[in-house]
């Protein structure tokens, strides 16, 4: 392939933005219309007009879709698209600290991830919680509290009041906190998550010289999926937007992550922030049929926002979407099962053309259960990250006192593990542990301390000397924890087991330990997404906010009923129920070639609104759904049907509940 080739596959909208001559442009890219094929065509381009490949930077938000761009480039133009950089914006950040750690003022650090954070914040909470207790915000909410606050970057005060209003009579409690997690972070040489954009953000606000480096380093950004970012991404733009090209794609009728602080106002008011801009839009759709499209317009088109935006469909028409109606959550689910094994059996569709798309794992309890009655192999994405997982956070503990020795909250957890070891001992020991200048040291301290097995304390000898060698390492570590998480996991061991398998096979990518270890916790890998590189014949059952991206050929959208679009959570405010409406938005757009939507017949009153802006708030989207958009058709349950499954259900009361104590 070539550049002429990428160039000649682009329609017009494409090409037209992939070739523009604007030092900024924002493209405006639909569902479906070709948005990573723009991006590797725009970056092709430009190597092409004589941009070095070293000198381009794009930003995306999963590590997948970089090396996707960079693979595409490279098979377009072979070597001369070596050093093309795509990156994280975590990453691309972590790149310039590590390059220049004095224009940051930073020396020595350690990234710390969530449940660091998490553990942090239990400590700090602990000693609070004697005066206030039950009282205080749990360490979670404390957590997502900062981090919502740092990404929004707003005050205490007004993160509060949007997250969690009923605290606010505890602000300067909270605050106290907060400051104590911020100065043992500090005196820990420790950075989380935010502080990785922050202090990049920061430092680039403040220092021209630093912006002149950047720059130096960095002529154009593409930056993908622009919906997504937050007020911290963009300050890390801003002040480069006078030096550098900024190419921005994305669809603002996609953004739905604003309770993880995406700012929809990014990409809606891209053009007020850089008055120069050039915008172009992308409206040709090649997913999906003109019918599944039409719904998806008008479902748009109902909202008081203007996204100006009709998707085409390249394939014409189709089928037309259908919604089911039940009574009940156990029939929806049912039918769901049923109908993917008829088109199996019957049509021979093959199992991995249907996806059934839920708002969250919890929602989805009903549908695994009907999967696995109906015997149909599935598998379910949006749960835990891989590296989030109890047993292999535990592994990754060893790993980290091996990387950096001075890491106490990793030695904690790493303590801990061990029979007959608590809190209270860890934590005496892991301060002693700190104080050792060599891993001979350290090891004779854990020989004294008498809990962790001498097999054990030889192994972590052995990393030491091999740290450079990654896949050696992650070796030696599971054979050094595997029989006592095999005892502390009994329950599902097996299960955990094929995890550590997924962790070598991303062990093989890296020569440093530390780079190994940074990688993955600042973006860490779903499970599914390297099983889903498999090419295992199953039906993905998958959450939305995990669906973006994602196609299928046929595609069920389940409990799409009054108080679950909007959620119920959102009613009465704008923002909050409109973000609603692009999470269903999303959904609808994953559909090939078949949507079906089902929905329970519960009877919830709900009137739409008009806020104090006079905006309409809809309670229910599908309220005004016609007959030409979608046809409908009701499953009633029969009085004998009732009845016998009512036997049923009286005979297997499953009293083995109760909260998962991983």
């Amino acid at each position: 392939m070539s550049l002429a080739s990428l160039i000649d596959e682009l329609n017009p909208q494409q090409k037209q933005a992939a070739t523009t001559e604007a030092k900024h442009s924002l493209i405006l890219a639909g569902a479906g219309c070709g948005k990573t094929k723009t991006i590797v065509a725009r970056a092709a381009y430009l190597i092409e007009q004589g941009i070095p490949a070293n000198q381009i930077q794009i930003l995306t938000f999963t590590r997948r879709a970089a090396s996707e761009i960079v693979a595409r480039v490279e098979l377009a133009l072979g070597e001369q698209a070596k050093g093309l950089r795509a990156s994280t914006f975590h990453t691309f950040c972590m790149f310039l600290l590590r390059r220049v750690p004095k224009a940051f003022g930073l020396e020595q650090f350690s990234i710390i991830d969530r449940d660091d954070q998490l553990m942090m914040f239990r400590l700090i909470r602990g000693k609070d919680d004697k005066n206030n207790p039950n009282q205080l915000p749990k360490p979670k909410e404390l957590c997502d509290l900062y981090s919502f606050a740092r990404n929004t970057r707003q005050k205490l005060s007004l993160a509060l009041e949007k997250q969690m209003p009923e605290f606010l009579a505890m602000k300067d409690l909270i605050a106290d906190m907060m400051k104590e997690y911020e100065s043992r972070k500090k005196a820990r040489g420790f950075l989380d998550y935010d502080d990785i954009l922050a202090i990049v953000a920061k430092a680039l606000a403040e220092s021209d010289s630093l912006v002149d480096y950047v720059a130096g380093i960095c002529r154009h950004m593409l930056v993908d999926e622009m919906q997504d970012t937050n007020p911290l991404q963009w300050a890390l733009l801003e002040p480069l937007k006078e030096r550098i090209n900024l190419f921005c794609v994305g669809d603002d009728a996609q953004s739905i992550y604003g309770f993880r602080g995406a700012d929809f106002e990014n990409i809606h008011h891209f053009k007020e922030r850089v008055p120069d801009a050039q915008i172009y839009k992308l409206e040709k759709n090649y997913r999906s049929t003109q019918e599944i499209l039409d719904l998806s317009n008008w479902l748009l088109d109902e909202s008081e926002i203007k996204y100006d935006k009709k998707l085409e469909a390249y394939r014409g028409d189709g089928i037309k979407p259908k919604l089911h109606v039940f009574p009940n959550e156990f029939d929806e689910a049912k039918w769901i099962a049923i109908d993917i094994k008829e088109r199996h059996y019957l049509e021979g569709n093959k199992w991995n053309d249907h996806m059934v798309l839920v708002r969250s794992s919890f929602a989805a309890r009903h549908i695994e259960a009907a999967m696995i009655q109906a015997n149909v192999p599935y598998r379910f994405i949006g749960g835990l990250k891989l590296l989030e997982t109890a047993h292999v956070k535990d592994l990754i503990s060893l790993l980290r006192v091996m990387a950096n020795p001075l890491d106490d909250i990793a030695w904690m957890r790493f303590l801990t593990l061990w029979n007959g070891v608590g809190d209270v001992g860890a934590s005496r020991l892991a301060q002693q542990l700190l104080l050792e200048p060599n891993i001979d040291k350290i090891a004779d301290k854990l020989e004294k301390f008498g809990k962790i097995p001498q097999q054990v304390i030889l192994m972590m000898k052995q990393m030491s000397v091999i740290r450079h060698e990654v896949q050696a390492c992650v070796t030696l570590a599971i054979q050094a924890i595997s029989d006592q998480l095999a005892e502390n996991y009994k329950k599902d061991w097996n299960r955990r087991q094929h995890d550590f398998e997924l962790v070598k096979q991303l062990a093989t990518k890296h020569d440093q330990l530390s780079e190994f270890l940074e990688a993955y916790v600042l973006d860490p890998v779903s499970i599914s997404e390297i099983e889903r590189q498999s090419d295992v014949d199953v039906v993905t059952l998958i959450t939305i906010h995990s669906a973006k991206g994602t196609e299928q050929k046929v595609c069920y959208v389940a409990n799409v009923t009054a108080g679950q679009y909007p959620h119920a959570r959102a009613q009465g405010n704008f923002d909050e129920v409109e973000e609603e409406r692009r999470v269903l938005y999303v959904a609808l757009t994953r559909a090939k070639n078949e949507l079906i939507l089902t929905k329970q017949n519960l009877s919830i009153w709900a009137r739409d609104i008009v806020d104090e802006q006079g905006r309409k708030v809809e309670s229910y989207f599908l309220n005004n759904l016609t007959r030409d958009l979608c046809t409908t058709e009701t499953h009633y349950k029969t009085r004998q049907q009732t009845v016998k499954s009512a036997l049923i259900e009286r005979q297997s009361i499953n009293l083995d509940f109760g909260i998962d104590l991983d």
